[in-house]
């Protein structure tokens, strides 16, 4: 078994923080905590701006941040620089990449040979054994 180490000074005070807080009001929380990792962090760039769109103009934003024992003026007010500067990242992305689309020469079809309804160009073969 390894052996055990005193926790830090630090991690106390989080502790005796964390202690005053209901279980539910951890929850909301951390679907906070997700919503804005979700907007700043994310690879995928869609879950991304539906976060950001979320924190921007969600009704159930304001819900969510009183339930988490936030004001969601005051929330919104301190990440609407950032939100906005993410946003911004993504759509300047992607409308990049669809310019840059627009400019592709498309490929031309190739030509599409009617089908043959005659087959009399086809040599004639019968069912023969050849002895040798």
């Amino acid at each position: 078994m390894g052996k055990y180490r005193a926790p830090l000074l630090n991690n106390d005070v989080i502790h005796l923080v964390d202690r005053r807080k209901e279980p539910e009001q951890k929850l909301w929380i951390a679907v906070l905590a997700k919503a804005f990792d979700d907007a700043f962090y994310s690879a995928d760039e869609r879950a991304a701006l539906d976060a950001l769109s979320w924190i921007k103009h969600g009704s159930d934003f304001n819900y969510v941040c009183r339930l988490a024992g936030r004001d969601p003026n005051y929330v919104r007010q301190r990440m609407l620089n950032k939100v906005i500067e993410r946003e911004a990242v993504i759509l300047h992305k992607h409308n990049r990449i669809k310019n840059a689309v627009a400019f592709v020469p498309k490929p031309k079809r190739k030509a599409v040979l009617p089908k043959p309804t005659d087959y009399k160009w086809l040599p004639k073969y019968t069912h023969t054994y050849v002895e040798r």
